[in-house]
């Protein structure tokens, strides 16, 4: 194996397992949380707004952000590997055409889909905030200031940074997307489940370009974390089972 062949199967390995451990942390951290909670009598599996909270909390929160950030901290670069700052107008900007990309993008999924009679898969959020519309409300906050933020970090700040380092931009984005769009399949059920993760590459094909336009991981955390949290405003009043949402 040539030296070149190493370096990039190494890569590979590497982002696969960065993603594997932001999962298992955060797996770890829920089950902490709920045991803590259940040693003071509360039963957090009666409490689906609790356990819901208490989940992105652990993941998206605590263990993407601490697998991610410890990561960083042992490359030589360490946090200069991110690219981030505070954003100006042209991200403002940059934030809001990517928020349209997506929903341009999601509604032109679901009108092929519609016209093929390809069905989407169910995500397991929305199916408990169609059962109990206070959960969507509280996902409204915590998509922006967690959901997008963690999921961001991991898979744009470290993984797709990685592989563009390893492989060039494009090459880089695209198997980041489709890192990503995998590690949401424990969130789906139903039919339509590869339909479903090809319409989460696309989506996540739209973030990663916008990470290395604006040079700001600020931005696609924000498109993602707001993108989610339009739905779960539009499905809290709307309440309807044929509402068509597709949370990333």
């Amino acid at each position: 194996m040539n030296l070149t062949l190493q370096n990039s199967v190494i890569t590979l390995v590497t982002v696969l397992l960065i993603a594997i451990a932001g999962f298992l942390l955060g797996a770890v951290l829920t089950s902490v949380g709920i045991g803590i909670l259940s040693v003071f009598g509360v039963d957090v599996f009666e409490q689906s707004v609790l356990l819901i909270v208490i989940n992105v909390l652990a993941l998206q929160g605590l263990g993407f952000g601490s697998v991610a950030l410890f990561y960083l901290l042992t490359r030589n670069e360490g946090m200069d590997l991110l690219m981030v700052s505070i954003p100006d107008f042209r991200d403002l900007l940059a934030i809001i055409s990517g928020l349209v990309s997506l929903f341009v993008v999601l509604v032109g999924v679901q009108i092929v889909q519609t016209a093929f009679g390809i069905q989407s898969a169910d995500h397991g959020l929305v199916e408990r905030g169609m059962q109990n519309p206070e959960l969507l409300l509280i996902l409204v906050p915590l998509s922006i200031l967690l959901v997008g933020p963690g999921e961001e970090l991991l898979f744009r700040g470290v993984i797709q940074q990685l592989l563009r380092i390893r492989f060039g931009t494009i090459i880089g984005i695209t198997i980041a997307s489709v890192i990503f769009s995998i590690a949401h399949v424990g969130s789906l059920s139903g039919e339509g489940l590869f339909p479903t993760l090809i319409t989460y590459v696309l989506l996540s094909v739209i973030l990663g370009v916008s990470y290395e336009y604006s040079e700001n991981l600020v931005v696609p955390s924000m498109i993602h974390g707001l993108f989610n949290a339009v739905q779960f405003i539009i499905i809290y009043l709307v309440v309807t089972s044929e509402s068509q949402i597709l949370i990333i």
